[in-house]
């Protein structure tokens, strides 16, 4: 009887993303990148693997696509996925990723969304990083009489900055930028309008017409 080769068996997300993360840092950081995040989740039938890059100055979108480029040579060659998937390579965004003692240590005083493993399930810790020293985390919920919570960074399952997000005032926002620039274009042709209706003659300021 012939033996079967038995397939891989699908890994935890959790842990491929780790395995990517380790893959990818040193070879990001060699062309000046930094590999913030990885995220692997399920959905639409496929696994959809999430990396977040930046550089000590800011990335641009053509220094987004040079690191896509990278991460997807690196992947095809290490074969570590044995699913289809969809990559996305990406910028921090405004919910920038926290994943390092470095990366919490950089945002002291800023507003944090963390998912922090519990010993039954993930919780969900939420407020203003007031401490980070080491491996300890402080964070104060929002609340006159709310009490700091203690998180370990190797707690933290996924964490971001909590930027404030108001969609009803960034559709305000952009109704008055478009009034403006309608303002603004009204008047313009207003101006020009002007400028281009030819002037009346003058009547001789003496008064004398010809005999």
């Amino acid at each position: 009887m012939d033996a079967q080769e038995n397939p891989r068996q699908p890994e935890n997300p959790r842990q491929l993303a780790r395995k990517v993360l380790a893959l990818l840092e040193p070879e990001l950081a060699r062309e000046g990148y930094s590999l913030l995040d990885v995220r692997i989740f399920r959905g639409g039938g496929r696994l959809q693997i999430r990396i977040s890059v930046d550089t000590p100055d800011g990335i641009s979108l053509g220094e987004v696509a040079a690191a896509s480029r990278t991460v997807s040579i690196v992947m095809d060659q290490a074969d570590l996925v044995d699913d289809r998937y969809v990559l996305e390579v990406s910028s921090p965004g405004i919910r920038r990723p926290l994943r390092t003692a470095d990366h919490f240590a950089a945002v002291v005083g800023q507003k944090v969304d963390l998912k922090v493993s519990g010993r039954e399930r993930s919780v969900r810790v939420k407020g203003v990083l007031t401490k980070a020293e080491g491996d300890t985390l402080e964070v104060t919920p929002p609340g006159e009489d709310a009490e700091p919570v203690t998180v370990k960074v190797g707690r933290v399952l996924e964490g971001n900055l909590d930027a404030d997000f108001d969609p009803q005032e960034l559709i305000n926002a952009d109704r008055r930028r478009r009034k403006d620039e309608r303002r603004a274009e009204r008047a313009k042709n207003k101006k020009a309008g002007r400028k281009a209706r030819p002037r009346r003659k003058k009547d001789d300021a003496s008064g004398n017409s010809d005999a």
